[in-house]
């Protein structure tokens, strides 16, 4: 049975926090609604007033403000894949949004949605972990920024509250030193939710890392970088072994924070192949080097 609701599409930013201010956890928000529409089908909405915000222009925008990124929530991912600012400041991102199911879930389903819906299998949180991103939550006369890793609180929950919209998301960019790769496990090679996914960014000088930033998705109750693995790297020359050991290390990390499941059987061997994959493809090393 469908849920049953009463449909309100505000034309503007205030209009729609006075709508959450006045009704709270009695509505729910909706933008390109890939993943809603799964519950308001299956009945599963659980509100009185749905509130679609895709008609509202402030929350549409991929803009510079001095040396950040600065994204509206209304943003969707074939805008994120072919964005030149991205491209040239968290180019990470794009390659995440690629990612995203088909082209018309890439043109439906926005950035906001993919956030806030806080499923572990989302594309582009890894991605917004390691760049590093801040959230702006809004609501009727206040707002609140967060970096995006305190934003959960486990898979599909988090700590936005009912009368709070996200109104943007910011990460400053990156230069020419950084280096990025994202890799994917599905159960497919296309249209596919992702069982894991590797978000790495490293900044190298001469032949040292300075800097390299790991996030794994789908296998840790919340999403976070590994900053021992990290560690390992910080003024050090990439090497096969080097990798091999963060590999290992994440893996067991995951583990410790996630715990043994039936899933780790596979999962444990996956995640170690898939960061030494990615870690070889941000130092543009291969097995044999």
């Amino acid at each position: 049975m469908r849920s049953e609701f009463a449909y309100i599409c505000p034309s503007s930013l205030g209009e729609a926090l006075e709508i959450l201010k006045d009704n709270g956890e009695r509505a729910r928000v909706i933008a390109g609604g890939t993943d809603l529409m799964t519950e308001i089908r299956e009945g599963k909405l659980g509100a009185d007033f749905l509130v679609d915000i895709t008609r509202i222009p402030e929350l549409r925008f991929v803009r510079e403000e001095g040396d950040q990124i600065c994204l509206g929530p209304l943003i969707n991912h074939a805008e994120l894949a072919s964005s030149g600012l991205i491209k040239e400041g968290g180019d990470i991102l794009g390659r995440a949004a690629q990612n995203v199911g088909s082209p018309q879930i890439r043109n439906m389903g926005t950035i906001g949605g993919n956030i806030v819906n806080a499923s572990p299998a989302a594309d582009t949180i890894p991605a917004l972990v390691v760049l590093g991103a801040k959230v702006t939550l809004q609501r009727k006369g206040g707002e609140r920024t967060l970096p995006i890793t305190d934003l959960y609180l486990g898979p599909y929950r988090t700590v936005i509250e009912p009368q709070e919209i996200l109104t943007e998301i910011s990460f400053a960019k990156l230069d020419d030193g950084w280096r990025h790769s994202f890799v994917k496990l599905a159960r497919r090679k296309a249209l596919a939710i992702a069982r894991i996914n590797i978000a790495a960014l490293a900044k190298v000088e001469g032949r040292r890392a300075k800097e390299v930033r790991v996030s794994v998705g789908s296998c840790t109750p919340t999403p976070c970088r590994m900053g021992e693995v990290e560690a390992l790297f910080r003024e050090e020359v990439p090497s096969v072994a080097l990798i091999e050991e963060a590999a290992q290390r994440v893996a067991q990390e995951m583990v410790k924070r996630s715990g043994v499941r039936p899933s780790t059987e596979y999962k444990r061997p996956a995640v170690q192949g898939l960061v030494k994959k990615a870690l070889l493809d941000v130092f543009n090393l291969s097995h044999d080097a």
